[in-house]
């Protein structure tokens, strides 16, 4: 079997390992960074992206490029609650520091503003620029399994458009390979929390609901209806493009409800939350993901690291998953490359775990709050995150 060696292996090209990767390559570091999928992100996932964010991107060049597919902070405008898009409003807040009591804050504390992107049209910017950088960065080529020792980190990895077989030997592994993480489950990074705390659907749509969201725009749009109190509502409307193409988020408890995911359900439902019949929906996509409420209580053991949502799983409340990626990566990229050129020594590395675990685990306890739980009741110890439908996890083996 071939076998290649470079410095830093990174698994995974989401927000985190694209951000790592770019850093990295940067600082002219030999890495290679694989990626199991094609390409990037095809789906909108994450959308609020924060003054830190920001920040890491304005370093890396590409904050004029990021905030020209962005919705821009002054059309974040206000979090809206009514009983449809067309319906009675119930409420109505400043969001995203638009509002004149903390529109100053937010000005004295970044030069970066806050924006609204989808992280489809996000990575596709962060791959660019890490190319650009001179990274060595391969999609289609999926991590099998990974181990180390002392003195390295042995990775195979299948690449799936020749069906390859081969072996990377780096001196660091990152695990930025999501929720699901295989450098976190076979290198036995331990987790605390709880998977399957509800269900959750997003549809992203077409329809020109301009006649209802121009006047008060705003990356999200809340609806209350009868019998659909379950955390978000009725469903939950994230700004793609204004006022035309949408994410709506439908959140359900699976033990009471199953959701109908065929076309005719969906657009029906979509009508229902819109509150208006005639306007046309497309349907461009359907996922289902979990609400978690998990932390890794290691980020480092030995060589290798986990970053972004292979190290904090949490639900989408507050805007905080691809900012804390993101931030994750830049705290751990500088801290790589000074221990690789050899201008700092090993010890460096431990601040990542010290400084990004507390950071993770205020995060994940911020948003699980933030939906009206109460983080330390659902709270356990578990050696890994187990896949399927709603479960305790497993709990630590001392």
């Amino acid at each position: 079997m071939r076998i290649e060696e470079t410095d830093v292996l990174v698994v995974g090209a989401g927000p985190s390992g694209l951000t790592t990767t770019a850093l990295l390559a940067r600082d002219g570091i030999s890495m290679i960074a694989v990626n199991r999928y094609p390409g990037t992100a095809h789906t909108p996932r994450a959308h609020i992206t924060n003054q830190r964010a920001m920040e890491v991107f304005r370093d890396l060049g590409i904050e004029e490029k990021v905030l020209a597919r962005a919705l821009p902070a002054d059309q974040m405008g206000n979090n809206v609650w009514a009983t449809s898009v067309a319906g009675r409003e119930l409420a109505r807040s400043h969001a995203w520091g638009t509002g004149p009591d903390r529109a100053g804050d937010y000005a004295k504390s970044s030069p970066c503003s806050m924006t609204n992107i989808g992280q489809h049209d996000l990575e596709p910017i962060l791959r660019d620029r890490a190319l650009e950088l001179g990274a060595d960065l391969r999609f289609n080529t999926e991590l099998v399994s990974i181990s180390q020792d002392a003195d390295r980190v042995e990775a195979e990895v299948v690449d799936h458009t020749t069906g390859e077989h081969y072996l990377i030997r780096a001196a660091y592994a990152v695990g930025a390979d999501g929720g699901r993480s295989v450098v976190a489950s076979q290198l036995g990074f331990p987790f605390e929390g709880e998977t399957g705390l509800g269900s959750a659907v997003n549809v992203w749509i077409e329809a020109d609901l301009t006649e209802h969201r121009a006047h008060r725009p705003g990356a999200l749009f809340f609806t209350i209806q009868p019998g659909r109190d379950f955390w978000l509502g009725a469903g939950t409307f994230v700004t793609v493009r204004p006022w035309t193409e949408f994410v709506l988020i439908v959140v359900y408890d699976p033990a009471t409800e199953q959701i109908d995911l065929s076309h005719d359900a969906l657009v029906e439902r979509a009508h229902k939350v819109i509150g208006d019949d005639s306007v046309e929906v497309t349907i461009k996509d359907v996922s289902e993901w979990q609400l978690n409420h998990v932390v890794a209580l290691e980020y480092r053991k030995g060589r290798a690291f986990v970053i972004g949502d292979a190290a904090h799983r949490h639900p989408p409340a507050n805007g905080l998953g691809s900012n804390t990626s993101v931030q994750d990566g830049y705290n751990l990229a500088w801290k790589l490359s000074l221990v690789v050129r050899g201008l700092a020594d090993d010890t460096l590395l431990d601040s990542y775990h010290d400084e990004r675990q507390p950071v993770g685990r205020q995060v994940v306890d911020r948003a699980l709050a933030s939906v009206g739980l109460d983080p330390t009741r659902v709270r356990c110890g578990c050696r890994a995150v187990r896949r399927g439908g709603p479960r305790r996890a497993r709990h630590l083996l001392q």
